[in-house]
């Protein structure tokens, strides 16, 4: 695996543990201030905890599904998945608007996903060249085999 697809799965994976981290937190905070609440709803509602409750299962949901693209992107990344290029794509978007670190990882994953070397990862499982894929070719192998076909051309003319 290239380099760059390497660090991209890397980000990618590391973005999903951490918004599934961040579900967690926010059912577990959100279930903690309902619970303390008790009976008095004026507290909750001056705590602005009523916000919260109405927001955060939102954002706990919202998390848990960035979590498991981002899981399912890293997987695809891997196995050279077609589909796995828009998702990270759209990882990298939604990690731009999360300021300030996820804004960094955002912008090396789009300079990344537009890379050469992206690009051939993709596409080098698409063309079978005799001597293996594209990266696995040697350079004059296509020679290589011109000269070996040049060679058993006249050994077939001598025997007739």
């Amino acid at each position: 695996m290239p380099e760059k697809v390497s660090l991209s799965r890397t980000i990618i994976r590391t973005a999903g543990l951490l918004a599934i981290l961040t579900t967690i937190m926010s059912l577990f905070l959100v279930c903690f201030i309902y619970l303390s609440s008790g009976s008095e709803k004026e507290l909750l509602h001056l705590a602005g905890g009523d916000y919260l409750l109405s927001c955060g299962l939102w954002l706990s949901l919202a998390s848990l599904l960035f979590g498991l693209m981002s899981i399912l992107t890293a997987s695809g990344l891997t196995d050279r998945k077609n589909w796995s290029r828009l998702t990270s794509f759209l990882t990298a978007v939604i990690l731009t608007l999360l300021v300030p670190i996820g804004t960094i990882f955002g912008l090396k994953l789009l300079f990344n996903f537009f890379s050469q070397e992206m690009k051939s990862w993709f596409n080098s499982d698409k063309h079978n060249y005799p001597g293996g894929t594209a990266s696995q070719q040697k350079p004059g192998i296509k020679l290589e085999l011109l000269i070996d076909e040049a060679d058993s051309q006249p050994a077939n003319r001598s025997n007739t």
